[in-house]
């Protein structure tokens, strides 16, 4: 089972726009389920759970799954991603997660930008973190 938690990417898409970029991944991946903060009216009609903040958002998990924040500032590599159950949680252009995350949850993809400009979109980042998981 691979769950994303990501936050909507308002300033610089639409929700549809994005909502575009994130159901091609489903299929190929096998996403399970999504989960977007916050609570985008125009997207009601989708097939996503919608939340007003991250901490609605993660208590809605089981527990048990591990959990993977994709943060530049992240400490493990994307080799060291559970093959099993999974939770990928991005933030966007205005917020991140690392607050959120316990210890040794926080996943770092590498970039040319070095510190100042390693941000990749979420659905950037999630197909990456995915791609990479399957051995590619």
């Amino acid at each position: 089972m691979i769950i994303v938690v990501t936050r909507w990417e308002a300033t610089q898409l639409s929700p549809l726009e994005e909502w575009q970029l994130w159901r091609q991944m489903r299929g190929a991946f096998g996403i399970t389920r999504f989960k977007f903060v916050p609570v985008m009216d125009e997207m009601k009609q989708v097939d996503v759970d919608q939340y007003a903040t991250m901490e609605e958002a993660l208590a809605s998990l089981d527990p048990n799954m591990p959990k993977a924040f994709l943060e530049p500032s992240g400490d493990k590599t994307m080799g060291e991603l559970p093959q099993d159950d999974l939770v990928l949680i991005c933030g966007n252009t205005d917020n991140n997660n690392t607050w959120h995350a316990g210890a040794d949850e926080m996943y770092c993809i590498n970039t040319n930008g070095l510190t100042r400009h390693n941000h990749l979109y979420a659905p950037n980042a999630v197909a990456i973190a995915l791609a990479i998981r399957l051995g590619q």
